[in-house]
């Protein structure tokens, strides 16, 4: 009795906090209009959250901006060091494997399920790229946004969680030029050259080159111990060459042509899988590396043309990307010859076509359409010659699947604009997806059955699956001036339904539908004191309706025929806010600072085993993210400033694992993060000294379990410890 007391105790106190939080959030946006009053436009945020270019002040949907300029200042490179920078963006693995071949995005707690296709889609250039893409490098990136919330009207599937709309730089008059050179005490070496400019008359053309090699923060004692040598060998050494290009064609103000390509090539050691949980250290223990390899290579082709009172956008996108991921599966020299080995294909080509009336009148609309192509293919198998649950082994020769998903959607959106004050908003997707699926299951354990009695278990599978789905989206948005919005937003988000990832039997091959879920938010964007000071919050409520999860199916809806498959078993439900400020109180300080509090939880699940997990919170959904920078600039002598940076992240504990079958639950602790970076600043040219990591914190970000182990054999995936540079930059 006492503990349930306690507990409710716990709950009431959770709740008036979150009420507390909400209504501190709340009066923060009605209280911001007075001092609002006769904000100036200084500092204006352009972005394209809505297909096309308006200040983000006016969009009614919660997003991170932030610009090229931004990411290249504080050396943010891909996605990864968004986490913890961004409110309420993490990502989720996958109990198949420990490396970057199973990652998804999470927003909102949406995505924290792994099952199917990813919750969270990248948009690059407009098109939609692959779940293996979403590191992608920033280069050449005018801007990159995080939007919060569904986003299926205007983007389409996979977006129920919300999007990451990478923004590149389209060539134009102006002539840049710009190299940069950096070196870490990791033996990190980074050279990075780009030119953009006019090529002819109405052709402008860029091209930019980044490469990067590291010796790694992991490092193998195992391998020259059997060698009978001392000291350690890399485990986390890789070199990686990225290329962007663009060529432009605008030969009048009405017709514009840009064809953006680029590729990535990454080979090296992942130190997979990952560090021995139980001691903070940066030493793995397995008994043979082999490189890893990862290749991207993909491109836009936009052509905008005006109309008059109505633009036509035509783009047309392909994206393929492989890797091979092998390492050894116990991780360990206890048990030797233990492979495991993951080769993926994912391609997709896109087109799609839309007509808009974006500016001048009262009311603005948007009609498009858009099909696309993918093909998903993937080879897993192992070779286990030493695990304690088979003596003799167990050799998965094929764990493979081919996945072919056609589509087409066609959408619409409008923008009523009334007393000049309100805008009412309306959209609306209907899309239509086939999957089909290929599945070839062939493994072996020896001795199972008795002395030279091998079970041998092979088969095939093929299956199809059609989701259709409407997804509307509706906003009502009040100007109380210029530079202060308040808004409310309903939007339904869609997940594209499919087959479970690498099913252990052909039987378990079963479909699942897509996922659906209603977003309710309000919030609201202020920009004050011309510019010196922006605001923006949002309060949210997410409820998931079919959530894909793993639970027990009935082949043929038998009951006397239950296999653990994944299925729409669930109903989730998440709540939370987030807020973001950012000041220049005085000329060459600023200051920035956000928070967001996400709350995720099953309101209905019962998993493979029959529990029921109803009120559990999601995994890889940290309660709490936070953020806060501060530079000042000013200058020295001679034309040369001197910037001094700090930055500090917090990200809370989250919960590694699903709990179901092998994928065991680990908790994993909260973390804080401080960077401090000391900038020379000339006329053209720019040296940065910078430390990450000041404190020296030991970060684990995840937990990976070797299964086909009697006990668990957890596993760390860690961020670099302390590590201290310089950068070299010159613009031409």
């Amino acid at each position: 009795m006492d503990h349930m007391v306690a507990m409710n105790s716990r709950r009431a106190q959770g709740r008036r906090r979150l009420l507390l939080l909400a209504s501190v959030a709340t009066q923060m946006i009605w209280i911001a209009p007075a001092a609002a009053q006769g904000a100036g436009s200084d500092g204006d945020i352009i972005v394209t959250a809505r297909k096309r270019e308006e200040r983000m002040i006016d969009v009614p949907v919660s997003v991170a901006a932030i610009t090229g300029p931004l990411l290249e200042k504080n050396r943010v490179a891909n996605v990864d060091n968004l986490i913890g920078n961004v409110p309420s963006l993490y990502f989720s693995s996958n109990a198949l494997s420990p490396g970057k071949d199973f990652i998804n995005l999470v927003i909102r707690g949406i995505g924290a399920q792994s099952a199917g296709s990813p919750a969270v889609a990248t948009i690059v250039d407009g098109v939609y790229v692959p779940a293996l893409s979403f590191d992608i490098q920033f280069m050449d990136v005018e801007r990159v946004e995080v939007l919060r919330g569904p986003q299926g009207t205007l983007f389409g599937r996979n977006t129920e969680g919300g999007a990451l709309n990478i923004v590149l730089r389209r060539p134009d008059e102006r002539t840049r030029g710009r190299i940069a050179l950096t070196y870490d005490e990791f033996d990190t070496a980074r050279a990075q050259a780009g030119m953009s400019g006019q090529l002819a008359e109405g052709l402008f053309g860029s091209a930019s080159l980044d490469f990067e090699q590291s010796d790694g923060y992991l490092k193998n004692r195992v391998i020259p111990a059997a060698l009978g040598l001392s000291g350690s060998i890399k485990a986390n050494d890789y070199r990686k060459l990225s290329g962007r290009a663009a060529l432009r064609f605008k030969p009048d103000d009405r017709l514009d042509i840009n064809l953006a390509v680029d590729a990535s090539s990454q080979t090296g050691l992942d130190g997979l899988p990952g560090v021995p949980r139980g001691g903070e250290h940066y030493v793995v223990r397995s008994d043979f590396q082999t490189d890893a390899r990862y290749r991207n290579r993909g491109g836009a082709l936009t052509i905008d043309y005006d109309l008059g009172d109505v633009g036509l956008t035509s783009i047309t996108g392909y994206r393929k990307v492989t890797s091979r991921l092998p390492f050894d599966f116990d991780g360990s020299p206890e048990f030797v010859d233990n492979v495991h080995d993951l080769k993926t294909s994912q391609s997709i080509t896109s087109q799609e076509v839309r007509l808009a009336k974006t500016a001048g009148g009262a009311f603005k609309w948007l009609l498009g359409g858009y099909a696309f192509d993918e093909r998903h293919v993937q080879d897993r198998g192992y070779r286990l010659d030493t695990v304690p649950i088979f003596p003799s082994g167990i050799f998965i020769d094929a764990q493979n699947q081919r996945l072919k998903r056609r589509g087409f959607a066609l959408f619409g959106d409008a923008t009523l604009t009334l007393l000049d004050r309100l805008d009412l908003n309306a959209g609306l997707r209907y899309s239509w997806e086939k999957t089909r699926a290929s599945t070839l299951i062939d493994f072996t354990i020896p001795d199972l059955l008795g002395p030279g009695a091998d079970l041998h278990v092979a088969g095939a599978a093929r299956g199809a699956i059609t989701d259709k789905a409407l997804t509307p989206s509706a906003s009502a948005t009040w100007r109380w001036s210029r530079n202060l919005t308040t808004y409310v937003r309903y939007a339904r988000g869609y997940r594209a339904g499919g087959f479970p990832l690498a099913p252990a039997d052909p039987s378990t091959d079963i479909p699942f539908g897509p996922e659906k879920s209603d977003n309710f938010e309000i919030g609201s964007k202020a920009s004050l004191w011309n510019g010196l000071v922006h605001l923006d919050g949002a309060l949210y409520l997410i409820n998931i309706i079919g959530q894909q999860v793993s639970t027990v199916v009935f082949l043929n809806n038998d009951p006397t025929l239950p296999v653990t498959s994944v299925a729409n078993a669930g109903r989730g439900r998440s709540k939370g806010f987030e807020f973001s400020a950012d000041a220049r109180p005085v000329d060459g300080l600023l200051l920035g600072a956000n928070v967001g509090y996400t709350d995720a939880r099953y309101r209905r699940y019962v998993d493979t085993v029959g529990k029921n997990r109803a009120g559990e919170r999601f995994p890889f959904v940290p309660k709490w993210t936070a953020q806060a920078n501060a530079s000042y600039r000013f200058p020295i002598s001679g034309g040369v400033d001197l910037e001094l940076y700090g930055a500090y992240r917090h990200v809370g504990k989250i919960l590694s694992g699903s709990g179901v079958d092998i994928d065991i639950q680990f908790p994993v602790r909260a973390y804080d993060i401080a960077d401090i970076r000391a900038s020379l600043i000339g006329p053209k040219w720019k040296a940065d000294l910078f430390v990450d990591n000041v404190t020296n914190n030991y970060v684990e970000t995840r937990v990976f379990n070797a299964f086909f182990f009697l006990q668990p054999r957890p596993f760390s995936i860690v961020l670099p410890p302390r590590r201290a540079g310089i950068r070299l930059t010159y613009e031409l």
